[in-house]
């Protein structure tokens, strides 16, 4: 008998061990179209309250009243990631099991100024102490790490880009160099309606980002929308068939032994966590097969 507790996934040929966790990827789209309106008003308004003169500069609070579904942002700029994804590890050189390939971006620098030029420093790795020289942090160091099902796919965590207690706050370092990487507080009014949109978390100092899966209103407010997928489509087909972890039991949902498996996480999570053990944190979404960045940079338009 397989114990309740273990994790299920979804394999790449898309069988399933154990149950199907994947929500529908629709289920969001019957958000209320006013909450997202409102959403993005308190946002912007918060960001006025707490910072000032630097909230008044937040670009287009309310535009998404105004933004037609159809109407396109303009793109200024243009970069690639390239990626090698492994999709099984049962071989003797991994190579043989890649699939390499490019993924072009189309940038809105207009409707999301801040946020493309946070995005392009990682992709040239000039910032901070690096913008002389070029080779600070950078997405060529990095990999897509977490997968929520027909929402998005989120990556950017670069590999050496730490954070480090210094002065009494939390600053990130790089190669024993100080990053100042503040958050990038700016929102737009472009929605996440489709697949394929280049989004990065509102109030996050770091690199991460992610593309989306299908139309995502959950995120409008909360995320920005900084571009989208021109090329490479096929490589989102295929990330989206990786396995990952689900996070929920082998029992049926809602049944005593799943129950007991959700007690039993959260029981080990809270020990873990009380006595300072580094692994005790949430891996639902983590993929369970490598996708990695092996190197990035600045398209011409």
């Amino acid at each position: 008998m397989t114990s309740a507790y273990e994790a299920n996934f979804r394999t790449a040929d898309g069988k399933l061990f154990y149950s199907p966790i994947s929500p529908s990827a629709h289920q969001a789209q019957h958000l209320c179209r006013r909450s997202v309106i409102d959403s993005s008003a308190r946002l912007a308004a918060l960001i006025a309250t707490v910072y000032g003169d630097i909230g008044s500069k937040v670009t287009g609070a309310t535009a998404i009243a105004e933004m037609s579904p159809t109407q396109m942002p303009a793109v200024t700029a243009r970069c690639f990631l390239d990626l090698r994804i492994i999709q099984r590890f049962d071989v003797e050189v991994l190579e043989d099991a890649a699939v390499r390939g490019r993924m072009v971006f189309g940038l809105f620098g207009v409707d999301a100024p801040a946020g493309v030029s946070r995005y392009m420093d990682f992709i040239t790795g000039k910032i901070g102490q690096f913008r002389e020289i070029g080779d600070g942090p950078s997405y060529r160091s990095s990999s897509f790490e977490q997968l929520q099902p027909g929402v998005i796919v989120e990556g950017g965590r670069i590999t050496g880009l730490d954070q480090t207690q210094f002065a009494g706050t939390l600053e990130y370092e790089y190669r024993s160099r100080l990053v100042p990487l503040r958050p990038v507080l700016e929102v737009n009014g472009i929605r996440h309606e489709r697949r394929g949109l280049l989004t990065r978390k509102t109030f996050n100092a770091g690199p991460e980002f992610a593309v989306t899966l299908g139309p995502a209103p959950s995120l409008d407010g909360m995320w920005e929308v900084i571009g989208q997928l021109e090329e490479g489509g096929e490589l989102l087909d295929l990330i989206e068939t990786l396995p990952y972890i689900t996070g929920r039991s082998l029992e049926e949902p809602g049944s005593v032994a799943d129950q007991v498996f959700k007690v039993q996480r959260s029981l080990f999570t809270s020990v873990s966590k009380s006595i300072g053990d580094t692994r005790a944190k949430d891996r639902t979404g983590q993929l369970l097969r490598r996708v990695e960045i092996t190197n990035c940079g600045v398209l011409t338009l």
